[in-house]
């Protein structure tokens, strides 16, 4: 036997010695080892990295109260409360000036002049996916 096991690697590298079965089932067995033992530590890893992202995640802050002001005395007389209407909320709003601005642009390509009339979202299918998803799925699916 070899005194060191870079020796013999290098002889069996060289094609100068050849492994007998239990030499080579013992070099098989510690490599299985290592990759196996080697997942495991990257299992712990990724799961202690988990739950540490999980305790310090992003949580929305508890809005800030303020003390109510008195209200200043006025000689005007009071005016009825008017309902107001619904606001959209701001990213509403962006949502529908992007649709619209898509829809003046592919109108001045043809020379037409299209009119946003409505915006509704579209409710999704049984699958539980948007049109895009669906139809990625369907081109990745789609037989040859």
């Amino acid at each position: 036997m070899y005194s060191t096991p870079v020796i013999l690697a290098d002889k069996v590298l060289h094609g100068t010695e050849k492994l007998n079965g239990t030499e080579i089932l013992s070099m098989t067995l510690i490599g299985l080892s290592v990759v196996f033992f080697a997942l495991i530590i990257l299992v712990v890893y990724l799961s202690c990295s988990g739950v540490f992202f999980k305790k310090g995640g992003n949580k929305p802050a508890a809005p800030k109260k303020t003390a109510p002001q008195p209200a200043a005395k006025s000689t005007a007389p009071a005016k009825a409360a008017v309902p107001a209407k619904p606001a959209a909320s701001g990213e509403d709003e962006e949502v529908i000036a992007v649709i619209m601005a898509a829809i003046a642009a592919m109108g001045a390509a043809d020379g037409k002049q299209y009119q946003l009339r409505s915006v509704k979202q579209v409710t999704r299918g049984g699958s539980g996916r948007n049109i895009w998803a669906q139809a990625g799925v369907l081109d990745a699916t789609r037989p040859f």
